[in-house]
Order: C-alpha cells, then sequence, then structure tokens
C-alpha cells in the first residue's frame, strides 16, 4: 500500500479495469426535480433523505445512495426526470446528518414514522405502483 491518505470510501485501483459495486443489487429510482434550481445527487448521499423538491418513491430509497464512483454526482434539473441506478449502503449502515430523519442505524429504523415525518416536513413522496 502507498503512503498517501485514502479518504472513507476512497478506492485505489490496481492494475486492469476495476468494477465499483461488484455483486450489489441495483434499484432504479425514477426522480423529478419540482424545484427551481439543479439537485447534485453526490456518491454517499442517503438519497431517502435527498432534497425535499425531488419527487420519488422514497420508500424504494431508503438505505440506499447512488450507483456512482466516490467523487462523482448525478445533476437533476429544474422539471427534468431521470432513472437513477441506488445501491444499499454498505459498512455499519449508520446514517447521520443529511436531515437528521434517520440520525442511526438504517435496519432499526421504523421506515413509516420516517415517511410519514418526511411527508410533514413538505418533502415529495412519490410511491410508484
Amino acid at each position: 500500500m502507498r503512503d498517501i491518505l485514502i479518504p472513507p470510501g476512497g478506492i485505489v485501483p490496481g492494475e486492469g479495469e476495476v468494477e465499483i459495486n461488484a455483486g450489489l443489487p441495483v434499484t432504479v429510482v425514477r426522480i423529478t426535480n419540482r424545484g427551481a434550481v439543479p439537485v447534485h445527487l453526490t456518491a454517499h448521499f442517503h438519497v431517502f433523505e435527498a432534497n425535499p423538491d425531488l419527487c420519488f418513491d422514497r420508500r424504494k430509497a431508503f438505505g440506499m445512495r447512488p450507483d456512482i464512483p466516490v467523487g462523482w454526482a448525478i445533476r437533476i434539473e429544474p422539471g427534468q426526470t431521470l432513472e437513477v441506478p441506488l445501491v444499499p449502503i454498505r459498512g455499519r449502515r449508520i446514517v447521520r446528518g443529511f436531515h437528521g430523519l434517520v440520525d442511526g442505524p438504517l435496519d432499526t429504523a421504523d421506515l413509516d414514522a420516517l415517511l410519514q415525518e418526511l411527508v410533514n416536513r413538505g418533502f415529495c413522496h412519490q410511491p410508484e405502483e
């Protein structure tokens, strides 16, 4: 290993091609930006708690992050709808920050209560059929 500082989630590739998130299940969520400004979803963002102006099935996005490399982002323009691939948050599966909704372990959170709190705060939640 080289003597370099590696940020959390960083990848130090070896020779040849590297496949990120190999073997993880991918969930595709259709997201529409109903806001007036572009929104960026970065590689480690808990998509469930993303910008209130993003309309999508937040239940499907619970415990998920975008399936993109570290340092990348998905940009969603005002009025634009994108299909965004998501993968499960790994490791200890503890979420802190964002909008302060989960603020702890994902696997013991009350998803129904969290969804109700999101809706109460004005977040757009659009369940898929």
